[in-house]
């Protein structure tokens, strides 16, 4: 009897042996089942990952197109100021690329039909600008209407696969979160079972005790890692958006200010400040800053030990106990300071300061990102300060920083065509230095520099905001000065008269005096009503102010001359 019980207790659904049975077959259903739904998620997920990388391929696309638009604009405007025919052979090469984006654009979204107008539109505007660059010169212009057309087009598409690619990462997510949460189900089931089993079988606590120390570490291994590759996708956003909005800057002062918003967010909670170097080299200054920076302005690059290095340097107690010397309280006790570099030339140096052990973890967990967003930073202020030196050799005067002759013949024409709409007048100055080349040839060419220097300095100051003084020729001059009367033209000529004759220029321990000039001025719409006409009026004026003894201001047939 007690025999048959034993075996019946073996035999039984709750022996051990049954239960084993029960988990073998328990666990191979589970496998099963488990690897369906990860297959599952697997997929879709693949799947959702192509999708969203498809639609950042669109992205990319139109705005690769929208940029060629810019470039076709930007080479065109520049070809009409410079003549330059290489600016319109690159205008040309991006109306080439503009088509064949367009063509690469309307293969990805074939499948789309809520872009079908939309592609349709942009190969019109493609065709158009193709048509419109290829027949370019100097008289065209390119059409504003088209340009915006286009533009208009690329937004709409723009913002559809925007909103399709927010609607995607959703998925995406939700797809992430569903397959953790199933995972997590997964090892948490079979953790359980585990314990169940082992602890029918073999009771042994101990092995469950290790058992549940390794899952435990294997748990937060993968929260390590899952938060390790949150903190990635995080950098890489701030990244993405810093490289987006550097692009739409104009000037280095909003780079600057897109620069430090970008650092605040990529080392959230420490503070610092962008230092520039000035256009002398003798001195840096702050651009922008975040957070509560120390940073002392200006300051020689010598007190910054990182410039002095020329590569990042960290200030910790025990480590480095140099300090730099470009603060205006008591230094911190942690910070660092990485040069600023674009092309191989300094620009600056980034300051970044660390009130715990905690922020210098975090800032050097993220020094990749940081390497990436200064080389941002760099590329995008060296490229504005680049295009600025261009479009001020292409219309200033190299020796004395007036507007040149050919930005003269393009202003007057504006200046006219703006009197004309308005009803305004506009007057316009000759100015010739009075024997100037007896003065070159009595003190020499670099005292001629000097003099052409100073007194183009004086119709600087002589003159308003909106006044244009330009150099015309050698010692010759001619100053534009909108919707101004005649007798207020007369007097302001007059103040650049006496100015220049009470000019004292220091060369080679004497100074030298005798200066003088002479001014024919002409008036819009009184003495002439086109631009070639109205100088030709303002040179004879000047020509008569020179027979009359130089030195003074006269009119265009007036017999009055103002000395």
């Amino acid at each position: 009897m007690a025999k048959s019980t034993l075996i019946n207790r073996l035999k039984g659904p709750h022996s051990p042996i049954g239960l084993l049975v029960a988990a073998g077959v328990g666990a191979m259903l589970f496998t099963v089942f488990a690897g369906t739904v990860v297959h599952w998620n697997t997929r879709h997920q693949v799947e959702a990952s192509e999708s969203v990388h498809h639609t950042e391929k669109v992205i990319a696309s139109v705005q690769q197109a929208a940029l060629q638009i810019e470039r076709i604009d930007y080479r065109t405007r520049l070809y009409l100021l410079t003549q330059n025919e290489e600016h319109l052979n690159r205008a040309r090469t991006s109306a080439n690329q503009l088509d064949t984006v367009t063509e690469h654009l309307k293969m990805l979204v074939s499948e789309a039909d809520s872009q079908n107008e939309d592609i349709a539109g942009l190969e019109r505007c493609s065709r158009e600008m193709n048509r419109e660059v290829l027949s370019f010169d100097r008289h065209s212009t390119i059409s504003e209407s088209q340009l915006q057309e286009c533009k208009k087009t690329l937004g709409l598409m723009l913002d559809r696969e925007q909103a399709l690619l927010q609607d995607r990462n959703k998925g995406s997510q939700k797809l992430s979160f569903q397959s953790i949460v199933t995972e997590l189900a997964f090892v948490l089931f079979s953790l359980l079972t585990l314990v169940v089993l082992f602890g029918v079988l073999l009771r042994d606590a101990l092995r469950r005790q290790k058992l549940e120390k390794a899952t435990e570490n294997t748990n937060q291994q993968l929260a390590r890692t899952i938060d390790a590759l949150k903190d990635r996708a995080y950098e890489s956003e701030i990244l993405t958006n810093a490289r987006d909005e550097l692009q739409l800057c104009v000037d280095v002062h909003q780079v600057y200010l897109t620069a430090a918003n970008s650092f605040s967010r990529l080392l959230a909670g420490t503070s610092g400040t962008l230092c520039i170097l000035n256009n002398s080299l003798q001195l840096v200054e702050v651009g922008s800053s975040w957070g509560d920076s120390q940073v002392n302005e200006p300051f020689p690059p010598d007190s910054c030990c990182g410039l002095r290095a020329g590569q990042p340097r960290w200030r910790q107690p025990g480590i480095s106990e140099l300090q730099c010397s470009h603060f205006s309280g008591n230094p911190p006790e942690r910070y660092l300071c990485k040069p600023i570099l674009a092309h191989g030339t300094t620009l600056g140096v980034l300051y970044v300061q660390c009130d715990s052990s905690e922020l210098i973890q975090l800032v050097r967990q993220r020094m990749d990102g940081l390497r990436q967003l200064i080389q941002l930073t760099g590329m995008a202020i060296a490229s504005l300060n680049l295009r600025t030196r261009l479009e001020s050799q292409s219309i200033r005067d190299p020796l004395t920083g007036l507007f040149n002759r050919h930005f003269m013949q393009i202003s007057l024409e504006r200046e006219l065509s703006r009197a004309a709409r308005r009803h305004q007048t506009l007057a316009i100055y000759m100015l010739d230095v009075d024997h100037f080349k007896k003065f070159n040839d009595t003190y020499g060419h670099a005292a001629g520099d000097l003099a052409l220097k100073t007194i183009s300095e004086i119709f600087r100051t002589s003159i308003r905001m909106e006044d244009i003084a330009c150099r015309y020729g050698g010692e010759e001059f001619t100053i534009m000065l909108p919707d101004m009367t005649q007798e207020s033209a007369f007097e302001r000529a007059e103040t650049i008269r006496r100015a220049i004759e009470n000019l004292r220029i220091p060369l080679h321990g004497t100074t030298i005096s005798g200066f003088s000039v002479s001014i024919g001025v002409a008036f819009y719409p009184s003495d002439a009503m086109t631009a070639d006409l109205l100088l030709s009026r303002a040179d004879q004026a000047l020509y008569r102010a020179k027979r009359s003894g130089r030195n003074q201001v006269t009119a265009f047939e007036s017999t009055i001359a103002l000395a």
